[in-house]
């Protein structure tokens, strides 16, 4: 649907530095990566708002580099909604096609079936300024969505939304891309977004393209310690390898020994990731686990987020587990606490070089 041919792009200071990516029809592709990385730049230059410098910009399979935005087939909606203050709900969302010549009554036919898919049908007739942020997000969406676009561009939707709102909208994204087959190409900050709603995603940090993929790939395979470290992996380890038979390997860690499956040489440098939720903990001893790797250790801090809690444990080596609240209770864990770590060998992830 998309493609980015070494795509170079500078405004003012900030530099898009020759992507290359393809995203493909009915994908719901994330572009991720810290603020100021570019992703905004992606977005509206799939949109037709910057020209690049060099490169070429495609869409389904024709050049489009110098389209002009009105010729391109593709809604685009901002994290700041930008609905018109000064029109109703139901002309907001018929806006667009009133722009393409179609007359007042007629369009707004055609969106009631919009406004009561999106739940809005009973704001039809308030103005923006009267919405909740949440209710305003449904209206952008609904506006960009009644042009039946064959691309959905989405800048970070969620970040001005109180936690119960945003599931809501997740909620809503997954249903919109399920039942239209809309080719969604959404900009974040947040890997949790990523994961519940992304086929693939594409890191960019400062301009460059670092890492693209199938979402499972990239959020738990990443290619680079740099890439790890964004995409929210809680344990990142400095090791190098001391044996390797037939492709499992054994590699000093602070002093630990940690086995993971990879084709790494003796001798080798190489960083482990390993997931938070890929650590299980037990109290005491624990029961015995089949897990290569298992570590006696003390619980050092307990940070709960939500219905889940971080427990960091050290065990020679520093590891995070994850567990729910209730679980963190019923153990009766707390700093100075003895337990038993396991992770398997396959839940280790290693990057080389």
């Amino acid at each position: 649907m998309i493609a980015f041919d070494r795509v170079s792009l500078s405004l003012g200071s900030f530099h898009l530095k020759d992507v290359s990516l393809k995203i493909g029809k009915g994908d719901y592709y994330f572009i991720v990566g810290p603020s100021g990385a570019g992703k905004t730049v992606l977005l509206e230059a799939i949109a037709g708002l910057h020209l690049p410098d060099s490169g070429r910009l495609l869409l389904r399979g024709s050049e489009i580099t110098a389209l002009p935005p009105e010729k391109r087939k593709v809604a685009l909606v901002y994290q700041d909604y930008s609905l018109f203050p000064n029109m109703r709900v139901i002309e907001n969302v018929s806006y667009g096609l009133r722009v393409q010549g179609m007359g007042k009554k007629e369009a707004h036919r055609e969106v009631a079936p919009l406004l009561e898919r999106f739940g809005i049908a009973h704001l039809a007739d308030r103005y923006p300024g009267t919405l909740s942020g949440g209710e305003q997000q449904r209206v952008a969406l609904a506006r960009a969505v009644a042009v039946k676009p064959d691309v959905l561009l989405l800048d970070e939707p969620l970040s001005a939304l109180d936690p119960v709102t945003q599931e809501k909208f997740i909620a809503d994204l997954k249903r919109l891309h399920r039942e239209d087959g809309l080719t969604i190409v959404q900009v974040s900050h947040s890997r949790r977004e990523a994961h519940l709603l992304a086929t693939r995603v594409a890191v960019i940090i400062d301009g460059t393209l670092v890492d693209e993929g199938e979402a499972d790939v990239v959020l738990n395979t990443p290619r680079s310690r740099e890439v790890a470290a964004f995409v929210g992996i809680e344990n990142i380890l400095d090791g190098s390898v001391t044996a390797n038979e037939g492709g499992l390997a054994t590699m000093d860690v602070g002093g630990r020994a940690v086995e993971a499956v990879t084709d790494a040489a003796v001798g080798e440098e190489v960083t482990l990731c390993i997931r938070a939720d890929d650590v299980v903990l037990a109290v005491g001893d624990g029961p015995q686990s089949s897990a290569r790797n298992t570590m006696a250790g003390t619980v050092v801090s307990i940070a709960e987020n939500g219905p889940v809690a971080e427990v960091r444990v050290d065990a020679g080596i520093t590891l995070t587990a994850v567990l729910t609240r209730r679980s963190v209770r019923d153990l009766a864990l707390a700093p100075g606490t003895a337990v038993t770590l396991s992770v398997k060998a396959t839940a280790v992830h290693v990057i080389r070089g």
